[in-house]
């Protein structure tokens, strides 16, 4: 790839990368979102400001990308590249999905705090 169609492909990366932090804030995200696996596992996901955060079973994860569509929140996470989804099921509550390429999985139901 010359340095050309690089440039253009970041750029293009970035400018969808904001917009779906607006999306997401215009979608009413932004809050602490907060759950608890069957397995125990906590999970706390924080939106502000167009950005997310990612913890699990008290630890941050870094968040690699974020994209929205509809009412779902979608979020790449982690070395694994973890996907985790947050679906809207009311204003306050959303279904949470987690899975990587090493078959982790998890699944809950989040409040907003």
């Amino acid at each position: 790839m010359n340095r050309r169609n690089f440039i253009a492909s970041t750029v293009f990366g970035v400018v969808l990368m904001a917009a779906s932090v607006v999306n997401a804030k215009d979608a009413g995200w932004d809050g602490t979102w907060a759950g608890t696996t069957a397995k125990g596992g906590d999970i706390v996901v924080t939106v502000s400001g167009g950005r997310a955060t990612y913890a699990f079973r008290g630890s941050s994860v870094p968040v690699n990308s974020a994209a929205m569509s509809g009412q779902t929140l979608t979020l790449t996470v982690g070395a694994l590249n973890g996907v985790v989804r947050l679906s809207k099921s009311g204003a306050d509550s959303a279904s949470y999905s987690y899975s990587d390429s090493s078959g982790g999985s998890a699944t809950a139901t989040l409040k907003r705090r």
